[in-house]
């Protein structure tokens, strides 16, 4: 009940948005089946390699269990997202945070541009044609981790900078969605503690950026809501103190200049520890 009551509170909300200093254009907010349907489904390992994820045609991925028994973004009361800001000329944020944080009307509709059977690529461009976001969602069974590449390409004529975040509502292993959650320069990560004495070995989740990223600035934020950010304001409601016994969230942004119909590249992952 409250997370549905805190959920339309957050819609409301969402078109009260504002760039620090600037006027911006406030989206339209909705949540569709097309966020939270497991469109692609990926599995493997067992026990301890265990690693199950369903990914969304719009690319949220609504679910992750790992190690087996255990999941860290639960179907319904948690989900994966994306979110883009364009700060310079007519300020304007685009996102989808799945059912729980809603997603922008201001996307074309996914197109599926290829699946395997251990990874599926989406691209989506933004409604004014300024951007297209482009998801590749990777199974990696060794480690095991769900890799995710997104590249943002710029199709106007004129350079243009843009931050894109990447937001997980981490609800690991707990029923009552309340966890801890710390960040540092480069990731972010949500967990439940482990208590030896009361028989809890907790279990969490993390996302790290991994390998050489195109993106000049990178930082991960430990939230203190389980909303997802404003993409123009991403370090809002985050703290610099790791977060404890909240029901928070975790995001990791990314800033820097795009050149005239160029791409930038960057890539993450999400790994159970």
């Amino acid at each position: 009940m409250f997370r549905s009551i805190a959920r339309l509170t957050l819609c409301l909300g969402l078109a009260a948005w504002s760039l620090s200093g600037q006027a911006q254009k406030a989206p339209a907010v909705r949540a569709t089946s097309d966020d939270v349907s497991c469109k692609y489904n990926f599995s493997s390992g067992s026990g301890n390699t265990f690693l199950q994820y369903c990914v969304a045609e719009t690319g949220n991925i609504t679910r992750i269990e790992t190690p087996q028994g255990h999941e860290l973004v639960q179907d319904g009361s948690g989900n994966d997202g994306y979110g883009l800001c364009n700060p310079d000329f007519n300020v304007t944020s685009y996102f989808d945070y799945g059912f729980l944080g809603g997603e922008s009307f201001n996307w074309q509709s996914p197109v599926l541009l290829s699946q395997t059977a251990k990874s599926v690529k989406i691209a989506r461009t933004t409604a004014d044609g300024i951007w297209t976001l482009t998801q590749t969602i990777t199974q990696v069974p060794a480690t095991p981790a769900i890799q995710i590449v997104m590249a943002l390409k710029n199709n106007t004529a004129q350079a243009r900078t843009a931050y894109l975040v990447r937001w997980v509502d981490v609800n690991a292993d707990n029923g009552t969605v309340i966890n801890d959650f710390g960040a540092t320069r480069n990731s972010a990560a949500g967990w439940t503690p482990t208590v030896p004495f009361a028989g809890n070995f907790g279990t969490g989740l993390q996302l790290e950026s991994v390998g050489n990223s195109q993106f000049g600035f990178i930082s991960g934020y430990a939230r203190t809501t389980f909303a997802g950010p404003n993409p123009c304001n991403f370090a809002g409601e985050s703290s610099a103190d790791p977060v404890v016994n909240t029901d928070g969230s975790i995001a990791l942004a990314h800033v820097d200049s795009i050149g005239a119909n160029k791409t930038k590249t960057t890539t993450m992952i999400y790994k159970g520890f």
